[in-house]
């Protein structure tokens, strides 16, 4: 399974004035951010420029989509966007798309809140 790479996260940390500790496990997680949503989805389309950049900044959107789904209901527009990227790029994004879909079990109690629409790519 690919990780976000440290050269993107250190390169988006600075960017997006991202605070990580050094004991940080999982930045994706960590520096989720709910109420920035758009913002990652902005930083995507206009500065990530490699695949790592890509695949680490998709890991920071999609922790901050499901901190989203947790607060509301998703806008359409913001999960159309996130779509749009998971399925024109799903090559790249295929263990990210293959984690939150939850394959292995048909038990929605024990999904993420964001499974049902990560399947429906």
């Amino acid at each position: 399974m690919r990780h976000p790479a440290r050269e993107a996260i250190n390169k988006f940390n600075k960017l997006l004035n991202l605070h990580e500790d050094p004991l940080m496990q999982d930045w994706e997680v960590e520096c989720a951010d709910a109420l920035r949503i758009e913002e990652f989805i902005n930083c995507y389309r206009t500065s990530a420029s490699t695949d790592d950049e890509r695949f680490t900044l998709m890991a920071l959107i999609l922790g901050s989509f499901e901190e989203y789904h947790g607060l509301e209901t998703p806008k359409p527009e913001v999960w159309e966007k996130i779509r749009y990227i998971l399925s024109t790029e799903s090559k790249l994004h295929e263990d990210h798309i293959e984690y939150y879909s939850c394959l292995e079990t048909e038990v929605p109690e024990e999904w993420f809140p964001i499974t049902p629409f990560i399947r429906a790519v």
